[in-house]
């Protein structure tokens, strides 16, 4: 009898877990982002660079010049309020952290201290107050890369709660250099803001954030579309954007939005969907005015009803301005018209003197 129950708990528990949906509500990944958070104050050592990242190719960083002895070097890296939360869900705060010595890999003073820490700081009143929850320090010199291995899981509780390696030296691996830290939310919330308040004070002492994700965690209700992927590519000047579904219910269209910045956007264009489909179905939208320099475009979804549901924000570069030359060439090593349907190689060469080639199946 016991065995049967147990059975039965095991199964039920199985398909109450297989009922619940995860979605990254808000997220800012540096390169591409929608929660808009930024470095609190114009500060001389806290900023964004390209020397490490998890999602390439970007991350925010807090880096020491002191020697040691002198005043805190800090910053809050801010995400502003988020409001509108389902009061019936639950939500999570994640981030991934590193702790690395670009800024000097030669002073004696590299690698953070019990003294250098970040902060996780929550408010669910608006950005009124804030309640510190999650401290992680340094100690004696330790440092440590984006990893998978040291993982802080903790249940808000307005009780500020620190983690810390148990030696220094390099941390990657020993399940203390913390760089997956997780935040379940309180519930019933509404609306919630954060703030992470970094803090050195000595050369080659640094603080690296990326991947800053909102995740609403949610019963599931079937998808209206399954999106296989949303990309795009530059041809002659034009962003040509792609995307393929592989099954539809009562969608009614696609909105396609651009942007300089990934904060203000604009119309680019509205494509029919199919409305209701089992095979795969590609759609296509040209962006004929694409700017010098990185284009962000976004796809969203709408259903029949109006309900709406949006997807990853793309980066494209453009070289408009500079010159292009395009050549496409088959298997034989002839040139041929880009158009063709026959498999080969497209090479474009812009001014920069940038080539880059790209197979055609």
């Amino acid at each position: 009898m016991r065995c049967i129950l147990l059975v039965f708990l095991v199964i039920f528990y199985k398909g109450l877990l297989a009922q619940l949906c995860t979605l990254s509500v808000r997220n800012d990944r540096m390169e591409t982002y929608n929660w808009l958070g930024n470095w609190a104050t114009a500060s001389p050592t806290s900023g964004f660079y390209t020397n490490a990242s998890t999602s390439p190719s970007v991350s925010a960083a807090l880096y020491g010049l002191g020697s040691g002895t002198s005043a805190n070097e800090f910053d809050w890296y801010s995400l502003p309020n988020v409001t509108g939360l389902n009061s019936a869900y639950n939500y999570q705060f994640k981030m991934r952290l590193g702790s690395y010595r670009f800024s000097n890999t030669t002073a004696t003073t590299r690698g953070v201290d019990v003294g250098d820490f970040i902060e996780v700081q929550i408010s669910t009143n608006g950005a009124v107050t804030y309640t510190a929850e999650i401290r992680v320090t340094g100690n004696n010199n330790a440092y440590w890369n984006y990893n998978n291995a040291g993982v802080i899981t903790k249940n808000a509780n307005g009780i500020l709660s620190t983690y810390g390696p148990t030696a220094g030296g390099d941390r990657t691996s020993t399940g203390d250099g913390y760089s997956v830290i997780t935040l379940n939310l309180p519930p019933s919330i509404t609306q919630i803001a954060v703030d992470i308040y970094c803090r050195v004070n000595a050369s080659g002492e640094e603080w690296w954030i990326d991947d800053i994700e909102l995740i609403e965690i949610s019963p599931c209700s079937p998808l209206p579309i399954t999106l296989l992927y949303f990309k795009g590519e530059l041809l002659e000047n034009n962003v040509i954007l792609k995307w393929k579904t592989l099954s539809e219910v009562n969608s009614d269209y696609f909105l396609i939005e651009k942007s300089p910045d990934a904060y203000s956007w604009e119309f680019l264009g509205r494509v029919e969907s199919m409305g209701n489909s089992t095979i795969p179905i590609d759609y296509t939208l040209v962006d004929i005015e694409p700017k010098s320099g990185y284009n962000y475009y976004r796809l969203t979804q709408f259903d029949n009803n109006g309900e709406n549901e949006k997807f990853n924000i793309i980066a494209i570069y453009s070289d408009e301005g500079n010159p292009c030359e395009y050549k496409y060439y088959d298997m034989m090593g002839r040139e041929i018209n880009y158009t063709s349907a026959s498999p080969g190689i497209y090479i474009r060469k812009c001014g920069n003197n940038k080539i880059e080639k790209i197979w055609k199946n």
